[in-house]
């Protein structure tokens, strides 16, 4: 697949803050941190994929999954579903010119012939990069919850094909395998989230998933669910097991993402605080062993950082480990930065923040 390059980048906001990022990893992560340390630094906002541009097929741009090979980003992101009864799509878009420009966007993964697929995490493993990714199903008469499935190509920019219930891999199949079912079924409202939004690094020969499930405790409305985490090992990339003692130390949260820093042996989360509101804030939160978290340190504040952002996605190696450079953070935010909210109308931004 190659895509068309676009010769333009669009909307630039440029903010002149002091950074705010402490280390190490402790207790339960129930409060947030403001304390600062680092030098002053320059954050230039920039939008990576325009939704108003593509009204009729990318429509929205969030929860992007971002990997940087050779010089060159590599971002899988959710968008419209243009092919009824398709809620989402995964899309994808890719910068060789560090982030400066971005090609137009291409249909990556339409995931199974009932309601798309979103909320990519890809990397690299065993010889194949895997795009785990959730998707729904009905639970009843317009009643759904999200389920978790995996895709897998031999080349980063694809195609990917979609596991079976048959155990093969193939293009938009109609018996799509579920790996990650909700840990309780519901079939009256609320239904809740289910299990989804999946972020995955490989991790001394494993690998490792964070997702969220709130079917214990369902939510009925987008600020009461898709909080609680969990976290998952496997050296099969189409074979979990979900367990409620898997349930991670961190308060609850909506969309996250995780990577390793090698240099420091541990686990960093990002995370928008607030997200959906006009006081959102880019957090990071710090483990040794992905269970036990520390509080959430701000990276930016609120003050700094656009608000109503939302569904994050933070740039690391095909395997999940942190750059050591200046760090590329995606995020879902309205469109041009306006201070409003609306989930059809959503592009997909970036900014450059210093390493964690």
């Amino acid at each position: 697949m190659t895509p068309v390059r676009a010769a333009f980048r669009l909307d630039i906001l440029t903010i002149v803050v002091v950074a705010a990022w402490t280390f190490g990893c402790g207790g339960g992560a129930s409060s947030v941190s403001n304390q600062s340390s680092g030098p002053s630094q320059k954050l230039t906002f920039f939008r990576i994929v325009d939704g108003s541009d593509y009204p009729t097929t990318v429509q929205y741009a969030y929860g992007p999954s971002i990997i940087y090979k050779d010089g060159v980003y590599h971002v899988f992101f959710c968008s419209g579903g243009n092919i009824y009864p398709a809620f989402d799509y995964v899309r994808y878009v890719k910068s060789t010119d560090g982030g400066k420009t971005w090609t137009t966007p291409i249909d990556m993964l339409h995931g199974n012939t009932e309601l798309g697929a979103c909320d990519p995490s890809v990397v690299y493993y065993q010889g194949f990069y895997y795009m785990f990714f959730g998707s729904a199903y009905y639970t009843g008469p317009n009643l759904t919850q999200t389920i978790t499935e995996v895709a897998r190509s031999q080349n980063i920019d694809g195609p990917y094909l979609t596991y079976t219930e048959r155990g093969t891999w193939e293009d938009t199949p109609s018996d799509a395998k579920v790996i990650i079912k909700p840990l309780v079924f519901h079939d009256t409202d609320p239904t809740g989230y289910g299990a989804g939004q999946p972020t995955v690094v490989v991790h001394n020969g494993k690998l490792l998933m964070w997702y969220t499930d709130d079917s214990e405790t369902p939510g009925s409305t987008i600020l009461t669910y898709a909080t609680t985490k969990y976290m998952l090992e496997s050296v099969d990339p189409v074979t979990w097991t979900p367990s409620p003692s898997r349930k991670i130390n961190i308060a609850p949260q909506d969309s996250v993402d995780v990577k390793f820093d090698s240099a420091k042996n541990q686990f960093v989360m990002t995370h928008i605080l607030n997200a959906f509101d006009k006081s959102a804030t880019l957090t990071r939160a710090y483990s040794q062993d992905g269970m036990n978290w520390s509080d959430e340190q701000i990276a930016i504040n609120s003050s700094e950082f656009p608000g109503y952002t939302n569904n994050v996605g933070v740039a690391g190696d095909e395997v999940g480990n942190t750059v050591s450079s200046s760090t590329l953070v995606g995020f879902g935010a309205p469109p041009r930065l306006q201070q409003f909210y609306s989930p059809n109308s959503m592009d997909l931004y970036g900014v450059f923040i210093g390493p964690p």
